[in-house]
């Protein structure tokens, strides 16, 4: 299964990713119903986290990688700028904070920043349990 339907938490948009090819088809709605994974795109950049049998896996400039515990992953944050990191991949994307924060008081800062998520989250049980699929 080389497709997913991935969801871009920040503006409710869905993408098609061939996680072998890297093409992609991006959606207004959904194809199909339940968790899909995340996305990040601006104009230079496209970052996913999606589940797998194996659990979470990331694609990013055309290659995936898997997440465990054992990996060292930093956002730095200054002011609206954003620093995410992942030592071992040798991963370093720089963004803006979503223009999403704040917009209302029941939202968190991990339901519109998918980096926010992975950093907050991949030291946790029930972050893999999220993020595998079951047969």
């Amino acid at each position: 299964m080389n497709m997913i339907e991935i969801k871009n938490i920040e503006i409710y948009e869905y993408c098609l990713l061939n996680t072998v090819t890297g093409d992609k088809e991006f959606l207004e709605k959904p194809i199909s119903k339940g968790f899909k994974g995340s996305y990040f795109r601006d104009k230079n950049t496209f970052f996913a986290i999606y589940p797998t049998m194996s659990g979470p896996h990331i694609f990013y400039k055309d290659v995936n990688y898997g997440i465990d515990k054992k990996l060292t992953i930093i956002l730095k944050v200054d002011g609206i700028n954003r620093n995410f990191k992942i030592i071992e991949y040798d991963m370093d994307i720089n963004y803006i904070e979503s223009k999403y924060m704040g917009i209302d008081s029941w939202s968190e800062e991990a339901d519109v920043d998918v980096f926010y998520m992975i950093a907050q989250n991949y030291k946790e049980d029930n972050f893999y349990n999220k993020f595998t699929l079951k047969k």
